[in-house]
C-alpha cells in the first residue's frame, strides 16, 4: 500500500469513527477502514491473506459487526432499494448464504489476521458467540482460541452453543490436533455426563475426531464410548465404533474389553460399522488374540462375502490370521472359505489367506493336504507375498505328507527361479521333502547352491541336494 493510501486509510477510519456516538458498542477499531465505493471494499476484502473481514453495518436502526469470508459485488445494474449492492457471507451462517446488502449501509471493513482480534470481537452472546467461531473455523482455524472455545463448553447453558463449540473443535482438529489435546478431557466428560442426547451425540462425534487425530491421547478416555457400540441410534453406533478403531491404530489395548461388542458389528447393516468393527478387531488380535478366538466364525462369514467392502475382508482375515497362528486348530472348520479366497480379486486378501492356510498347515497338515492344488496355483500369482505364504503353505504340507505334493515337482522347480528369496527358500523345503521323487531337480539345485544370490536360499539347496538322491554332492547345512 502506498503512502498515499495509508494516509488515506487512517482519514476513513476518523470518519468511521465520528459518524459512531461514543455509546456505540459496535464502534469500528483504530485498525478498520471506510470503503469509498463497492469496488474499494472488494478489493480490500480480496488482499486478505486469512479470507476473513470484520465488517460493520446498518440494519435498520440496528448497527451490527459481522465476520465475513467473501464479499462481492452483484452482478451490474443490480440495486437494492436504490443503491448499489454487494452479497456478503458470514462465517456464523449454516450453510453460508450469500447476503445482499446495500453499499450504503456499509461502514467500515477491517482484515483480521490475528486471534486475538477474534477474540476481542466476538459477541457476547453464548449462542452467537458459539455459531461465529464455528464458522470459523470452518474457512480460519488459524484464527480460534481453542481456550475460548473450552469455556463455552464450561459456563454455558445453551444446548446448541454447546454443539457449536463440539463442531469448532471436530473442525480445529484437523487443522491444529496438538492444540486441541486440552479439549479431549472436557469433551469426554460430556460424553460421560452430558445435559441431554444431542448434546452427547455431539461430544461422542467430536471425541471420534480427536480419536482420528489424537488416538494415543484419546485412549485412556476410549472406554466411555464402549456403551454407545450397542446403542439404539445408529450415528451413535458409527461414531462411537469408529472412535474406537481409531484409538486401536495406536493403542489396541484400550480396547480389549470391547471385542465383544466389535463381533456383534461385524455383521451390522452398516457398511461403515462393519469396516472400523473387523479393522479394530484386526488390531486387538495382534495384542490379545484369545480375545478374538471365539469370533472367528463371525470373521470367517465376513471373508467369504464377497459383496463386502474389500478393506472390511481384509481386516477380518488378518484377525483370523492371529488366532491361527497360535490355534491352528480353531481354523480347520473355516478353512475352505480361506482357500476360496486365494483367488480373491484383492492381492492383500489372497496374501492372508495364504497366511493363513500356511498358519493352520503348521500343526494340522492333514486338514491342508487336501488343498494344495489352489497352493501351487499361487506360485504364478503376482503378488510377492501370496507366493512366499502359499509356498510356506506347501512345505508344511510336504513335511508331514510327502505324497500330497509329489506329483507337483516342475512347479517346484520353476519356484526356485522366482524373484521372492522365501519362496525359492520354500521350494528347496519341499524339494527335500521329496527325497527321491525330486531327483530329476537336481541340476537345478545344484546351481541355487552355488549361484543363488540369497545366503538362506543357498544353504537350503545344499540340505535338499542332501536329501534328494544319494546326497553324495555336497554337505548339509540345517
Amino acid at each position: 500500500m502506498t503512502e498515499n493510501r495509508r494516509r488515506a486509510d487512517g482519514e476513513r477510519t476518523r470518519a468511521a469513527a465520528e459518524r459512531r456516538p461514543d455509546t456505540d458498542p459496535a464502534r469500528p477499531t483504530a485498525a478498520a477502514v471506510v470503503p469509498e465505493d463497492v469496488d474499494d471494499l472488494v478489493t480490500l476484502t480480496d488482499g486478505v491473506d486469512t479470507g476473513i473481514v470484520l465488517l460493520w453495518w446498518k440494519d435498520g436502526t440496528c448497527r451490527r459487526l459481522t465476520f465475513a469470508f467473501d464479499v462481492s459485488s452483484v452482478p451490474s445494474g443490480v440495486e437494492r432499494d436504490g443503491h448499489p449492492t454487494v452479497d456478503v457471507r458470514v462465517v456464523d451462517d449454516d450453510p453460508p448464504v450469500a447476503r445482499p446488502l446495500p453499499f450504503a449501509s456499509v461502514e467500515a471493513v477491517r482484515p483480521v489476521s490475528r486471534a486475538e482480534t477474534v477474540t476481542e470481537a466476538l459477541p457476547a452472546d453464548h449462542a452467537r458467540r458459539a455459531a461465529t467461531l464455528r464458522g470459523l473455523a470452518d474457512h480460519a482455524p488459524h484464527l480460534v482460541d481453542v481456550t475460548v472455545v473450552l469455556c463455552l463448553l464450561e459456563t454455558s447453558d445453551d444446548d446448541g452453543a454447546r454443539l457449536d463449540a463440539l463442531r469448532c473443535l471436530s473442525t480445529l482438529t484437523d487443522a491444529r490436533p496438538d492444540d486441541c489435546v486440552a479439549a479431549i478431557p472436557r469433551v469426554h466428560g460430556l460424553v460421560v455426563d452430558p445435559p441431554d442426547s444431542t448434546v452427547h451425540a455431539g461430544a461422542l462425534t467430536c471425541l471420534e475426531s480427536f480419536a482420528a487425530a489424537l488416538p494415543a491421547e484419546v485412549a485412556p478416555h476410549v472406554r466411555s464410548v464402549f456403551s454407545a457400540l450397542d446403542a439404539a441410534d445408529d450415528a451413535a453406533v458409527t461414531a462411537g465404533v469408529t472412535c474406537v478403531s481409531h484409538v486401536a491404530s495406536a493403542d489396541a489395548e484400550a480396547v480389549v474389553d470391547a471385542a465383544d461388542r466389535l463381533v456383534d458389528l461385524v455383521t451390522a447393516a452398516e457398511p461403515t460399522v462393519r469396516l472400523h468393527a473387523a479393522y479394530a478387531l484386526g488390531r486387538i488380535a495382534v495384542v490379545a488374540p484369545e480375545a478374538i478366538r471365539p469370533a472367528v466364525a463371525d470373521l470367517t462369514g465376513v471373508v467369504g462375502d464377497e459383496t463386502e467392502r474389500t478393506a472390511t475382508r481384509l481386516n477380518a482375515t488378518c484377525a483370523v490370521g492371529r488366532v491361527a497362528g497360535e490355534w491352528p486348530d480353531v481354523v480347520v472348520d473355516p478353512l475352505p472359505t480361506f482357500v476360496d479366497a486365494l483367488d480373491a480379486d484383492d492381492a492383500g486378501i489372497r496374501a492372508n489367506a495364504a497366511g493363513v492356510v500356511g498358519d493352520v498347515a503348521t500343526t494340522q497338515a492333514v486338514a491342508v493336504k487336501r488343498h494344495v492344488a489352489p497352493l501351487f496355483a499361487c506360485l504364478d500369482d503376482a503378488d510377492d507375498v501370496t507366493r512366499a505364504n502359499a509356498s510356506t503353505a506347501l512345505a508344511r504340507v510336504a513335511r508331514e505328507f510327502p505324497e500330497a505334493v509329489s506329483d507337483h515337482v516342475d512347479p517346484l522347480v520353476d519356484a526356485l527361479d522366482d524373484d521372492h528369496p522365501l519362496v525359492r527358500e520354500n521350494a528347496c523345503w519341499t524339494l527335500g521333502y521329496l527325497r527321491d521323487e525330486a531327483r530329476h531337480a537336481r541340476p537345478v539345485l545344484e546351481r541355487v547352491r552355488t549361484d543363488d544370490g540369497d545366503e538362506r536360499v543357498r544353504g537350503r539347496a545344499a540340505w535338499a541336494l542332501n536329501e534328494v538322491g544319494d546326497g553324495s554332492s555336497v554337505g548339509a547345512t540345517d
